[in-house]
């Protein structure tokens, strides 16, 4: 399997290769827009954006395409993007179909594998790539729409429960992949803390991890008097490629400017949010305190109802917004 699997990531390297060579003749503008990896996976509450034009933003895509290894301090439950749109008189849907089937004939052989066994055989068959890098798609558009409108979707929160023995194999799966910030001595303090705080959670709260997913840029493609935008927009992780039978008839751009979380937070937190206490902020895991019921006689105070980790964990607990 660790051959097949070999196999068919160079065969997608080949194919974006080739794809490579073809569409770079063929342009007539280009437009990136160049954003910093994600270094600890944690969502950033501001992005700064660099505009890059022509022959700097064709540099970058031709980068972009090929990278399916982590770049240097990114944080591996993250990846690389680069929102953009690449201007070409030709049609380009053969490569970019090619491209594209290498991607979803690797992603079938991964999935493939039992989901238990599968990140050590992306360990041990391609060490250091991104599987999210290699499945996304090369997406093209023609004819041409009128207009292109770059945005944010912002920091979505999400959640889902675990188990402390699944937090406990992650901890000892982060132990084995040492960030280059650290130096090996550093990186174990840091699991034997995290292991710590695990442990002092009580038994009997519920764990979850919790997180803001982090802001991603998309991409809208639209025409005066559309009715729907169904098909129209699509995640802006790699350049988009546009059709149009000259420089005149390319579309008007509405470009990615910065991101600021401040823009995207809700004013004030649904009334059914959980009530959560951090217990290992890096990972994004919370224990979900239960409040009890107040009677109509007395208020019980929750925290004289928790054990001496339990009350500390109510002093610091925070209300995180739902969706």
């Amino acid at each position: 399997m660790i051959v097949e699997i070999r196999e068919a990531f160079d065969a997608l390297r080949e194919a974006l290769g080739q794809f490579n060579l073809q569409w770079v003749n063929q342009v007539e503008c280009a437009e990136v827009f160049e954003i910093a990896v994600n270094t600890n996976g944690l969502a950033p509450s501001n992005i700064a954006v660099k505009h890059l034009t022509e022959q700097a933003a064709i540099e970058k895509a031709i980068h972009a395409f090929q990278t399916l290894h982590f770049l240097p301090n990114q944080h591996p439950a993250t990846a690389y993007r680069l929102p953009g749109w690449i201007g070409v008189t030709h049609d380009l849907s053969k490569g970019i179909a090619l491209v594209n089937q290498r991607k979803d004939a690797l992603k079938a052989l991964m999935l493939s594998i039992p989901e238990r066994e599968r990140n050590r055989f992306t360990r041990q068959a391609l060490p250091g790539v991104s599987m999210l890098q290699c499945y996304r798609h090369l997406v093209q558009w023609s004819p041409a729409p009128e207009c292109l409108y770059f945005s944010w979707a912002g920091a979505t929160p999400s959640s889902v429960h675990v188990s402390r023995s699944d937090v406990s194999k992650q901890l000892d799966r982060a132990l084995l992949s040492v960030p280059e910030q650290f130096s090996v001595a550093e990186w174990q303090i840091m699991i034997d803390l995290q292991r710590k705080q695990l442990a002092d959670v009580p038994d009997h709260l519920p764990l979850i991890y919790r997180w803001l997913k982090a802001p991603h840029p998309r991409i809208m493609a639209y025409n005066k008097g559309q009715t729907s935008n169904a098909g129209r927009i699509v995640p802006a992780n790699l350049p988009v490629f546009v059709v149009a039978d000259s420089l005149e008839n390319m579309p008007r751009v509405h470009g990615l400017d910065n991101f600021d979380i401040a823009d995207h937070l809700r004013e004030t937190p649904r009334a059914d949010s959980a009530l959560l206490a951090n217990v290992i902020e890096s990972l994004g895991l919370y224990a979900q305190i239960r409040p009890p019921q107040k009677t109509q006689d007395e208020p019980i105070n929750a925290a004289e109802n928790l054990s001496a980790t339990g009350r500390n964990m109510a002093a610091h607990r925070k209300v995180v917004i739902d969706e």
